[in-house]
């Protein structure tokens, strides 16, 4: 089952990467939280996927280009996913790119991804789930 959950998460987060679209295996009630992320300063849970699409156009908003790439998705053990991303992205306005290595913890339930836990660097995101880089 565990090889089962990291393929479904794996699959979410390269699809959204990829087309920006919301696969099927993200439940209609997903839950996206920024709880765990330090600094984040808004609305620490989003609910539903029209949730998660207002989280994500404010989280892209300075940007004119942003992009992400999956560096790796381990295991977390249980029903949980540890997915590492790299995103970069060129200020509206600037040449100037910024960017950020976090981690996400996926949580699958029934074939679907039921909640993604966001961390503001990949250590964080192993130490929700007990894991070490």
């Amino acid at each position: 089952m565990s090889q089962e959950n990291v393929e479904i998460v794996r699959k979410v987060v390269a699809e959204f990467s990829g087309s920006r679209q919301i696969s099927e295996l993200v439940a209609p009630d997903v839950v996206w939280d920024m709880g765990g992320f330090r600094g984040w300063l808004g609305q620490s849970e989003f609910l539903g996927v029209d949730g998660f699409w207002e989280f994500f156009g404010s989280w892209i908003e300075p940007y004119a280009e942003w992009d992400q790439e999956i560096e790796r998705v381990l295991d977390g053990g249980r029903n949980q996913v540890v997915v590492l991303l790299y995103q970069h992205g060129r200020l509206r306005g600037s040449e100037s790119w910024v960017e950020l290595h976090y981690g996400t913890v996926g949580t699958v339930e029934n074939g679907a991804v039921q909640r993604m836990q966001v961390y503001a660097s990949h250590e964080d995101a192993l130490e929700a789930v007990g894991l070490r880089e």
